[in-house]
């Protein structure tokens, strides 16, 4: 889990600079921005679902939880697990929920979460219902994101991954 600056480090830090903070400064900002590849989504061979265990596109949302609110997240997951495996749009699978035990990047975020589509369409699908008040599964869908911390230091991270049979290269 990431753990964020301790405030009373920082105060004795000042207090140590005798109140002296140091200048403020400014440093370029460099956006890395990975869009534009050749990659293309092909239609299912055949026309029908695809040949891959989890679904042909993968999404995986990274992000942390905050450490208070850890026991409530777990509860939730418990209790909406049936509710979220059983998604109003078909296609959609829920892979699950996931505590990231290692990884080398720890601005990636704490958590994963794992969806299963077998075509685009269906993340805007996915939108609609994540909207519609009326929707059991949209509303877990969006009381799970709400568990994701705001902050906007806090690690996050969206993956999308195709099966490499259902894409031209």
């Amino acid at each position: 889990m990431t753990d964020h600056s301790d405030a009373a480090a920082a105060a004795e830090a000042l207090l140590r600079a005798q109140g002296q903070v140091p200048a403020a400064s400014v440093t370029p900002l460099v956006s890395v921005v990975r869009s534009g590849e050749q990659f293309l989504i092909l239609a299912p061979s055949g026309g029908g679902q695809s040949a891959g265990p989890l679904g042909r596109i993968l999404i995986e949302w990274g992000y942390e939880v905050p450490k208070d609110k850890h026991p409530a997240f777990q509860a939730f997951l418990k209790s909406a697990h049936v509710t979220l495996r059983a998604p109003s749009v078909a296609g959609i699978e829920y892979l699950g929920t996931y505590t990231v035990f290692q990884q080398s990047d720890r601005k990636l975020g704490s958590f994963r979460t794992i969806w299963g589509y077998q075509n685009l369409s269906q993340m805007e699908q996915m939108t609609a219902k994540v909207a519609d008040p009326n929707d059991a599964w949209g509303k877990a869908v969006k009381e799970l994101m709400q568990f994701r911390d705001a902050d906007y230091a806090a690690g996050r991270s969206q993956v999308i991954l195709q099966l490499a049979t259902e894409t031209l290269v």
